[in-house]
């Protein structure tokens, strides 16, 4: 789950960060409206907390983020700022708010069928196929290769992937060597074919690929 916060107050957004990591959720912040669409578009947040106040100064740019988008997000309005947020209503409502969408984006992804190429997952079965051939993984590197599919042809950063795959007991001792490791026997059991599909980046993550797209 992915959180955008377009508040004014940065206090604010260091309260609902607090959040965030509770729900194993990734965040990100700006002050306005400007360049929200842009933001949209690279980020795909699945919630917007979105300051009232910023309406009154919109000039267009809340409609034009969605305007080729047809993944609308769930919008949160609040008329709290930092300082009153820490202990309030406020907090309790979008901390609600953070567990029910939480819930329903597992759902819906335990659910759904992703495919990137040749490569097909299965949330409901966790299974993945290329081709013709199913494989049936383990917990951890079934939740690594879903995510991945996500995000595909989008960098993920070591730190999402490590809270995506362990959540709030992720600690300094699971590091990318950890990951590195998963995503070694991803490709030892899925085999060749799934070879390039999967591009580290140097310090940074992984990217999934379509490889034939690279032809």
């Amino acid at each position: 789950m992915h959180v955008l916060t377009v508040h004014s107050d940065p206090r604010f957004y260091r309260e609902v960060r607090s959040l965030l990591d509770d729900h194993g959720a990734s965040g990100a912040y700006q002050p306005s409206l400007d360049g929200l669409r842009y933001q949209v578009e690279a980020q795909s947040p699945d919630l917007i907390v979105l300051e009232q106040d910023c309406l009154a100064r919109d000039n267009g740019q809340l409609a034009g983020a969605f305007c080729h988008d047809t993944r609308l997000p769930v919008i949160f309005l609040t008329a709290v700022d930092g300082e009153h947020i820490g202990a309030g209503e406020e907090r309790t409502r979008l901390d609600n708010l953070l567990g029910h969408l939480r819930v329903e984006l597992e759902r819906s992804r335990r659910t759904k069928i992703l495919q990137v190429g040749k490569l097909r997952i299965h949330g409901g079965r966790m299974r993945v196929a290329i081709d013709d051939r199913w494989v049936r993984l383990p917990p951890i590197q079934f939740r690594i290769l879903q995510h991945l599919a996500i995000n595909a042809n989008e960098l993920v950063t070591h730190r999402e992937l490590l809270s995506i795959v362990w959540g709030n007991s992720a600690t300094n001792e699971k590091t990318p060597d950890l990951l590195k490791v998963h995503i070694t026997q991803l490709r030892r059991r899925l085999g060749p074919e799934f070879r390039d599909y999967v591009q580290a980046v140097r310090g940074q993550g992984y990217v999934l690929i379509n490889p034939d797209d690279e032809d």
